[in-house]
């Protein structure tokens, strides 16, 4: 697969955007903190490298927010749910030449955080996504 994104770290949240989306949920599955109406958002959170090897290949755990807003409670629920299921029993994972996912898990399952005034239900949930990133 080829990425329009040229950091690795980005490449690697275009990748995770993929497989979200590869579960077909209720809207595409777009960047940034939270969705300005209906839809689901994926964002990076705060990360730091768990090792550094003398070559400067690194394991990286990039955690990553995922975010969602929909009238719908259960529709919202059920997609964001799907997402962290199929993401964290996959058996194989998206690579490119500096790098490769090695494994997603999950931080924090999608849990309410509100309600807006129009009655859209607000959830939010995070994941880590551990790539191992080639040093040069």
């Amino acid at each position: 697969m080829s990425y329009t994104a040229t950091s690795v770290i980005n490449q690697v949240m275009e990748a995770v955007i993929g497989l979200m989306n590869g579960t077909t949920p209720f809207a595409t599955v777009t960047r940034g903190a939270l969705p300005t109406g209906v839809g689901l958002t994926c964002e990076i959170g705060p990360t730091t490298p768990s090792s550094m090897h003398m070559d400067k290949n690194t394991v990286v755990p990039l955690d990553v927010t995922l975010n969602g807003k929909h009238g719908n409670l259960m529709t919202l629920s059920d997609a964001m749910n799907k997402i962290h299921s199929s993401l964290t029993r996959a058996t194989s994972y998206p690579s490119a030449s500096g790098w490769q996912i090695i494994d997603i898990m999950n931080q924090n399952l999608p849990i309410i955080i509100g309600r807006e005034q129009n009655n859209e239900w607000l959830m939010a949930s995070a994941l880590s996504v551990k790539f191992y990133w080639r040093g040069d």
